[in-house]
């Protein structure tokens, strides 16, 4: 798993209400939005979230498990997307 998703707990997620990351052209954005409890998650590429084209985005429970299912799913889209097939499902 890249480091950078290895560190994510659900307690790091408090940081901040909106969290913006990025690995190369490989971006992602966490808002923890107005629902309790929910991690609105997206993936994207090259643009800024709010223009890219080829954004994702999926919810995950803010606890343990959500937190490790949302790891599972940026690790294997940063995967595909390393290996040049882009963000398509």
């Amino acid at each position: 798993m890249h480091p950078q998703f290895a560190e994510l707990t659900p307690r790091w997620f408090k940081r901040a209400f909106v969290y913006t990351g990025s690995i190369g052209d490989f971006r992602y954005r966490f808002d923890m939005g107005k629902e309790k409890g929910i991690l609105h998650t997206a993936v994207y590429s090259v643009y800024c979230y709010e223009v890219a084209q080829d954004r994702q985005e999926r919810d995950f429970p803010w606890d343990e498990a959500g937190v490790e299912e949302l790891k599972q799913w940026l690790q294997a889209k940063y995967d595909q997307f390393s290996t040049g097939k882009g963000l398509a499902d």
